[in-house]
């Protein structure tokens, strides 16, 4: 992703790397924009590192038979450098065709750089391209689950979900813990959420908390939450600031620092299980999970019997 790009233009020198061209940025063919996500915080820092650092680091293009040369990496350092008011754009040429050039940067990037949902677009576009499942795993380096898992991710989210994840309204990583499995149970509901949402840029635990209350809720509760989500959030948001007094907010504070530390470790959980489901099963993270299951029935016990022990 984006921030990603940062460190890649604060690790190289300055200057134009070897073999690099410069085209002009009106030129480029954006093909494959649709495969990564905007995000609005991370294209601030790549704007501020490109205004103070220049360009130190190339975007990678393909050409065409009609010259025209397509982006095939470094679609947030192109926006980046319009919102500079740059007309050209340092770029490395490719010898490859545009497939493999999608996944020959693919396999050249580190851990993390795409989200789950963007890996599962990649699949998706090979696939359309004429890819078979079998070629698509080569050429990426992926196991046929993974592929499957990816591609299941990508064609979970309805539309409205899709466009709003690509335009960095909502964060990737909510939308597959708290979206996908919404959209599975009631596309229908997803898809309006999406759209009563509008172009509100939620955060994952805001998400979070919209998929926790619509799946405890009612059939009218839930097309209340559909119907006005951003009401929904304000009030939840009011209600927080509301502490009690003494020694209960004391108890309250430490409990909802608690619930904070249960909810980022379940996200933690979904998303290893999205990469890789062994991880889950391994002896340090079942040993841990006992002892966070404790901790918790501990708690369960002093709150409903207080005088035991």
């Amino acid at each position: 992703m984006q921030g990603t790009e940062i460190e890649a233009e604060s690790a190289r020198p300055a200057g134009p790397t070897p073999g690099t061209v410069e085209l002009e940025i009106r030129l480029l063919d954006k093909a494959y924009a649709h495969l990564r996500v905007r995000g609005a915080g991370a294209l601030a820092r790549l704007v501020a590192s490109l205004a103070t650092e220049g360009q130190q680091h190339a975007v990678i293009v393909v050409r065409r038979e009609s010259g025209r040369h397509v982006l095939i990496d470094g679609y947030g350092r192109v926006e980046a450098l319009v919102r500079l008011g740059r007309d050209t754009v340092m770029a490395l040429v490719l010898g490859l065709g545009e497939i493999e050039a999608l996944a020959h940067c693919h396999r050249m990037q580190s851990t993390g750089r795409r989200s789950a949902l963007e890996e599962g677009w990649l699949v998706a576009e090979l696939l359309e391209q004429g890819q078979r499942p079998a070629e698509i795993g080569a050429s990426l380096g992926q196991s046929r689950s993974w592929l499957s898992r990816r591609l299941g991710l990508a064609r979970a989210l309805p539309t409205q979900a899709t466009k709003a994840v690509r335009r960095g309204s909502i964060p990737a990583h909510g939308a597959m813990k708290s979206l996908v499995p919404l959209a599975r149970a009631n596309k229908a509901h997803c898809e309006r959420l999406c759209e009563r949402l509008g172009a509100a840029r939620v955060s994952t635990r805001q998400l979070g908390l919209l998929y926790a209350t619509w799946r405890a809720g009612d059939a009218l509760c839930r097309e209340r939450i559909v119907e006005e989500p951003l009401l929904l959030l304000k009030a939840k948001e009011a209600s927080e600031h509301e502490q009690p007094a003494g020694l209960a907010g004391v108890l309250v504070r430490a409990l909802e620092s608690a619930r904070t530390a249960l909810l980022r470790a379940a996200d933690e959980v979904v998303r290893a299980g999205m990469i890789e489901m062994a991880v889950l099963s391994a002896a340090p993270v079942e040993r841990a999970f006992g002892r966070c299951t404790e901790a918790y029935e501990a708690l369960v016990r002093h709150v409903q019997e207080p005088d035991a022990g």
